[in-house]
């Protein structure tokens, strides 16, 4: 039984995830000519099959919200996790569209985040 790691760029995330903070999606990646007939038939040309990450984050600090927002910052990052159709794998993905609340700052300066969530997409 493979142990649980969540690792971008070498940052482990775990810590600031949210319960249930983790969405794993296959998707195919379908040619040109996919597409129904018009007797009803579909007719599949699967190019390629995709995994995206969708991650949601517990509230975190301004200083937290930064490790995980500079983790994904690269155009390119590698993603180790464990898979639920392949094990323990390493994946190049991107990331893009990223949105954080700013839920609450304190009398003394320092924020709180919420809501940051963004996709983690195989490339």
């Amino acid at each position: 039984m493979a142990t649980y790691r969540f690792r971008v760029g070498g940052v482990n995330l775990l810590p600031y995830l949210a319960e249930d903070g983790l969405k794993w999606t296959r998707f195919d990646v379908e040619a040109p000519d996919t597409g129904r007939t018009l007797d009803g038939v579909m007719h599949r040309g699967r190019v390629a099959m995709k995994v995206r990450l969708d991650v949601t984050c517990r509230p975190l600090t301004s200083a937290e919200a930064m490790v995980v927002l500079r983790a994904i910052e690269p155009e390119y990052v590698t993603v180790q996790y464990v898979d639920p159709a392949d094990g323990s794998v390493t994946r190049t993905m991107y990331s893009n569209n990223i949105p954080a609340i700013c839920a609450a700052v304190h009398p003394d300066g320092s924020a709180v985040w919420t809501g940051l969530t963004f996709p983690l997409i195989e490339r």
